[in-house]
């Protein structure tokens, strides 16, 4: 109201005080079935809440039907409140009424519920849609998920857990919003009060010199950015460009929110740093150029690369010997500067861990493992939802896990890592061993003079009865599995993905270790293939998507 700044004491909402201190009940699941059903489970079902707006009735109206057309098709336990009693309100309630809400299935209309269990409702909520103030000011201090439908709260302050839909002029986009929406948990916000306003009051006025009169000023300070969302944003298809530096290609792909790739470009990793920065760069605005085509909205760079990853700065701290000149590298900077866009950079196994979390099997997992078996061995740990990075963020490096006190040399210059053993380059390595010693091939066995002799070779001589080879592979599953008990041990997670060329491979004997040598406790973990065919890119992708789509560009 054009005060001047330094006069005004921010102390927060004192009946935030008494909120932030009773939202945390252990009766809240007895009150959630009290009004939902005893079938119902936390954060599985929608509270509803529109109000009219007064000045413009008939469009409240409209959008108050939208809305209930996207409930009654996203099919969840719906939890929905009459509208305030206005001008508008009669007529939003015969929509209501017209639409069979009061004796649908999926919904509970109710015309009061008392506010501390109200609140119990909204805090432990899958989503929260309408216009109810409750969902700018309440709603924000649990990170429920809002969807806020409409003009009635335009020019509050929200917080990131909200999603505006000013513009709800059909039920796609409503139902649109609700998918993106539902389920997910956001930090708490602390816009209108973090809990302390009344010490923060008495201290304020303990601290006011009154003698002397002061003379009113004022003053017209700049609009603040707002850090919410905004669906119009998101249905121009809302995507992430993922880069993908392995040892061998250097891939750029444009991928949506749902982890579909729309376009993907791939070129040979040249061997210089001043050579890949220059292709990095030319292949990002040549697909940057190609989703205006598309009709795909950039939302920023999600980066996945060999070697040791600082990814709070975006920085290569150590490269892997497949990849050359790639030590102490900032690819943030640069790359974002030329861009205009956020980028965000990790290494290839916590990359893979992240699609996982997002677009595969540890969807909904909170403590998962993802091993990658390919030339080399990696991996990620997410546990409680987190990805571990570490204290010098070499946390997950499972390929260097010690399985031996000697065994062969490992391409990080130790003996004795699993990689030594499991990975393709050491499957190569024996495989080459038999070969040379005329002891690789087997009947039905065709390996042409010229060919390169490669980890298929061995696994195809096993398979042919090579006892040979079977016994390298042996050791090979071994090795691994003794070092995923290990994993096991150690962060105790609820499932372990494995990834990579040679995953299909050694899924079963893996199994068959863990239930040899693991603790009983950790004997039913279960082992599965990951079913994602570009996990680097689409973990790239999603630290874009699952970050980016919080602010608004």
């Amino acid at each position: 109201m054009c005060e001047d700044h330094s006069r005004i004491l921010l102390a927060g909402c004192p009946s935030y005080d008494k909120l932030l201190s009773t939202y945390h009940r252990d009766d809240y699941m007895d009150i959630i079935k009290s009004w939902l059903g005893d079938k119902v489970k936390e954060n599985d079902y929608i509270v509803a809440l529109q109000h009219p707006v007064t000045t413009d009735i008939q469009h409240s109206i409209k959008i108050y039907g939208l809305m209930l057309d996207a409930l009654i098709s996203f099919n969840k336990r719906t939890l929905i409140l009459f509208p305030n009693i206005d001008a508008g309100s009669k007529e939003m309630v015969r929509v209501m009424r017209k639409k069979g809400i009061e004796q649908h299935p999926n919904f509970q209309a109710m015309k009061h519920i008392p506010f501390e269990q109200f609140i119990q409702l909204v805090s432990h909520a899958g989503c929260m849609i309408g216009n109810s103030s409750c969902g700018v000011r309440e709603a924000g201090a649990f990170g429920t998920p809002v969807i806020n439908l409409g003009t009635r709260q335009t020019g509050r302050e929200t917080g990131e857990n909200v999603l505006h839909v000013r513009d709800a002029d059909s039920d796609n986009k409503i139902y649109h919003a609700l998918e993106l929406q539902f389920g997910k948990r956001y930090p708490g916000s602390k816009i209108y009060g973090d809990g302390n306003a009344v010490p923060r009051i008495l201290k304020f006025l303990s601290s006011i010199d009154l003698k002397e009169p002061l003379q009113k000023t004022f003053c017209f300070p700049p609009v603040k950015d707002t850090i919410s969302q905004d669906i119009d944003h998101i249905l121009e298809t809302q995507s992430a460009l993922a880069v993908d530096l392995g040892g061998t290609n250097l891939r750029v792909a444009i991928v949506c929110m749902r982890g579909n790739i729309v376009k993907k470009y791939t070129e040979p990793n040249p061997k210089t740093f001043e050579d890949r920065m220059h292709l990095i760069l030319k292949m990002c605005k040549e697909a940057v150029q190609g989703a205006v085509r598309l009709n795909c909205r950039i939302l920023g760079v999600g980066i996945s690369t060999g070697g040791r990853v600082n990814p709070q700065e975006g920085i290569v701290l150590h490269s892997t010997k497949l990849i050359q000149e790639w030590s102490s590298v900032d690819l943030r900077t640069p790359i974002s500067d030329a861009l205009g866009l956020p980028v965000w950079v990790d290494n290839d196994g916590n990359c893979a861990a992240l699609a996982e979390k997002k677009f595969g099997h540890g969807r909904g997992v909170d403590n998962f493992v993802t091993v990658i078996t390919g030339t080399g061995i990696g991996g990620g740990i997410i546990h409680n939802s987190e990805l571990i990075h570490g204290s010098t963020f070499c946390a997950a490096e499972l390929g260097h896990i010690k399985v031996s006190l000697d065994g062969p040399e490992c391409s990080c210059g130790s003996q004795g890592c699993i990689e030594a053993f499991a990975s393709g380059m050491a499957l190569q390595r024996e495989a080459k061993r038999l070969h040379d010693e005329e002891l690789l091939k087997m009947d039905g066995m065709d390996v042409k003079l010229a060919e390169p002799i490669t980890a298929a070779h061995l696994i195809s001589a096993a398979k042919n009865g090579n006892s040979k080879a079977n016994a390298v592979l042996d050791k090979a599953s071994l090795a691994l599995g003794v070092g995923i008990v290990n994993i096991l041990h150690i962060v105790n997670p609820s499932l372990v993905i494995l990834s990579g060329v040679l995953a299909s491979y050694y899924q079963a004997p893996v199994q068959q270790v863990m239930l040899e040598r693991a603790l009983f406790s950790a004997q039913s973990i279960k082992v599965v293939k990951s079913d994602l065919e570009e996990p680097a890119l689409l973990g790239a992708a999603s630290m874009v998507l699952d970050y980016a789509t919080r602010r608004t560009y």
